[in-house]
């Protein structure tokens, strides 16, 4: 095979393995952080799959520049060795200086790896203390305050607590469509309205709201007033909320 085309080739899938260590490296840290393994995917491989692959694509990146290496040895012993006035002869002995380079760079190798190795250390030591020391915090925080009163705290219903009950049983006849007397359950401000008489609701007095005695069906003289009823569960929600404000 031509010698050209194989350094092209030989370049080409370098180019393609670096930018594929470039775009996993980048999931790596980004859409799939740290800590994400158990809770995020990313067209179907968690954060430890796009690792390996990342792994992987290094391994051929390093085997893909030592081919490269190889393939232009000759050349860079003889200019490497000129520059540094290292070749003394104009053949120079390019087995020689491959031994050379080789035990080099197998040295840098073992080296790195020893101090990587010797230079791990645990962590779940340190964390089973730290997750302890929480937990004596934890438990002589639960014995200060064991004897102190537990304030319930009590939900504040709104309009869009109590509307659904008005949209399901009153819309049809009280709604944008059709409005009876006048009044729209889907507007607030309908509930408030003074025509002459009281207004449906008296923010903070439920007893004092007529509405209730729709509801319950208390009004017996009104028109329709089996229709008006409630349910009793619906009733207590709409009371609560006109005793805390109607807002």
């Amino acid at each position: 095979m031509n010698r050209t085309l194989v350094n092209i080739i030989i370049d080409l899938v370098a180019a393609l393995l670096f930018l594929g260590m470039i775009a996993t490296g980048y999931l790596l840290r980004f859409p799939l952080p740290p800590g994400s393994n158990k809770t995020l995917t990313l067209w179907g491989l968690g954060r430890h799959q796009w690792g390996d692959i990342h792994f992987w694509i290094s391994l051929g990146l390093l085997t893909v520049l030592i081919i490269h290496l190889a393939l232009h040895w000759n050349w860079i012993v003889t200019v490497i060795g000129k520059r540094c006035n290292l070749i003394k002869t104009s053949q120079p002995s390019l087995l020689r200086s491959a031994i050379w380079t080789l035990g080099v760079f197998t040295v840098l190798c073992i080296a790195f790896g020893w101090l990587a190795q010797r230079d791990v250390k645990a962590l779940h030591q340190s964390i089973c203390s730290s997750v302890s020391g929480k937990d004596q915090i934890n438990t002589q925080d639960h014995d200060l305050h064991t004897d102190e009163p537990s304030t319930p705290q009590a939900n504040t219903l709104g309009w869009d607590d109590v509307y659904p009950i008005f949209a399901t049983n009153c819309l049809d006849c009280h709604g944008p469509q059709k409005n009876l007397a006048g009044f729209r359950v889907d507007r607030l401000e309908d509930f408030f309205k003074n025509n002459g008489h009281a207004s449906l609701v008296t923010p903070g007095q439920s007893s004092q709201s007529p509405l209730i005695a729709i509801i319950s069906g208390k009004r017996a003289n009104m028109a329709m007033a089996e229709s008006h009823k409630l349910s009793e569960t619906e009733v207590s929600l709409i009371t609560t909320w006109i005793d805390q404000g109607a807002k």
